[in-house]
């Protein structure tokens, strides 16, 4: 065995309630746990194969249980110790700290979170540490997969902000004051929330996952944040819930009754990470319909949507969505539709208010939503049409008019306008929201002034 190479895995003890926490109100405590455990399988049969072709030396840092307990359900091939330390820094510091002295003069750490981690990652940060003093893999939620260092340096671990997006950042930091040597290896993503799920459903990953599409069963997906006023009526829309039929809420964390209509309903709710597309993405990785439907909270499904949805999606279609109505009688609004039915079917651009819906296949190929902060249906379906035509259903949804009501339909189309031009033009997603939202918080205090006066 090579004892100049060790790599230690941080591992929990399989056990239900206390792995993948975060997925829990998901998928519930028992496949969190199932999906925690064949992550560490996974981790530990690719360590297994590196440990055939290398003979790295392997200890497996353990929490969770007993010596006997994390051998008897990892298996007994291993050598097993147990972490110590109160923080994550603390533990990372000390078992790196204890390789050292035990003879290595590379030290890799890793975890179990990170299903695309392959045995080749392994091997290539072991070669880099000869001509570097430290290998990190990033990972894709800003913190890192694995470290490795060719000496002690506990001061990495110090001073960080664990379980943040802020690790890698703050860890690279921390190795330039250090004057150290680092190469980055590929960007990995880890596992710890459910819309971190969603690549499974597209890889050769599924198997991790507790669940699978059904046949002939619709998903359907709504984001909210305080919807309690225009939920239930679009729970009213999409009708009885069904075998065939799963209706997924998930909430950005409301203070209203929002959560409670929604469970009352017979809905499957759980609170996850604010932002619509991560809520959506959240959804569409638990859901277990054969086909995706993508409902805003205060958007009406027509009658018979089900027959539409199947009749679209059995053309040759990427995807399909609904014509569009504005709840409003002014006339000025029915121009507007017509503008958005032209931009919809003409150019193939229809927006997430239309109900947007996938071949659930589809969707997870694609990668889902990205995670951005705004423009993540613009994003999508731009990204969608170049693969195929998109189709319409006949009856239209309708939708609150209350964003062009606040605003006015030329100012609602201005700022539309030009988050779309900042986009084009290469702004980041973050500076979009910034102006749309500065612009929306300026209409609301221009409205409550001319209401004062």
């Amino acid at each position: 065995m090579n004892f100049a190479n060790h790599l230690l895995v941080f591992a929990r003890l399989p056990k239900v309630g206390i792995n993948k926490t975060r997925l829990i109100s998901a998928i519930g405590a028992e496949n969190a746990t199932l999906v925690y455990r064949q992550l560490v399988d996974r981790t530990l049969c690719q360590v297994r194969q590196l440990v055939s072709e290398q003979g790295v030396r392997v200890t497996v840092c353990y929490t969770g249980g007993s010596a006997s307990d994390i051998e008897n359900a990892l298996g007994d091939d291993l050598e097993f110790h147990e972490q110590i330390g109160q923080s994550l820094g603390d533990r990372l510091q000390l078992a790196t700290k204890t390789a050292f002295e035990a003879g290595a003069n590379r030290v890799i750490v890793i975890g179990t979170d990170c299903p695309s981690l392959t045995s080749q990652d392994l091997s290539s940060a072991f070669q880099q540490l000869e001509a570097h003093d430290m290998v990190i893999g990033p990972a894709l939620d800003g913190g890192y997969y694995l470290i490795g260092l060719n000496a002690e340096c506990g001061s990495l671990f110090t001073d960080i902000d664990w379980s943040t997006s802020k690790v890698l950042e703050q860890t690279v930091h921390k190795s330039r004051e250090l004057n150290l040597r680092v190469h980055q290896l590929r960007i990995l993503a880890d596992v710890d929330y459910p819309e971190d799920l969603l690549p499974l459903r597209a890889s050769g990953e599924g198997q991790l996952l507790p669940f699978h599409s059904e046949s002939e069963k619709l998903s359907v997906i709504i984001p909210t944040i305080n919807e309690e006023q225009n939920l239930p009526a679009t729970l009213r829309s999409i009708g009885p819930i069904v075998d065939d039929l799963e209706v997924i809420v998930v909430d950005a964390g409301s203070t209203d009754q929002t959560r409670s209509i929604a469970e009352q309903s017979g809905c499957k709710v759980f609170v996850g990470n604010r932002g619509r597309a991560k809520q959506m993405n959240a959804g569409a990785a638990v859901a277990t319909g054969e086909h995706l439907l993508f409902l805003h909270a205060d958007t009406l499904l027509p009658e018979g949507y089900r027959c539409e949805i199947r009749r679209v999606l059995d053309d040759s279609v990427v995807c399909g969505a609904f014509p569009l109505t504005i709840d409003t009688r002014r006339f000025t609004y029915r121009l507007l539709e017509c503008c958005i039915a032209f931009r919809s079917r003409v150019l193939q651009m229809p927006y997430g208010d239309q109900a947007i819906f996938f071949r659930a296949a589809d969707f997870y190929q694609q990668g889902g939503f990205r995670t951005l902060k705004i423009m993540e249906d613009y994003e999508l379906v731009a990204r969608t049409r170049k693969l195929g035509r998109i189709g319409f259903a006949t009856h239209p949804v309708t939708t609150s008019g209350r964003r062009w009501l606040k605003k006015g339909i030329l100012k609602t189309t201005i700022i539309n306008q030009m988050c779309i031009l900042a986009y084009r033009l290469g702004f980041s997603d973050e500076q979009i929201a910034k102006f749309y939202s500065s612009n929306r918080a300026n209409t609301v205090q221009s409205n409550l002034t001319s209401r004062n006066k």
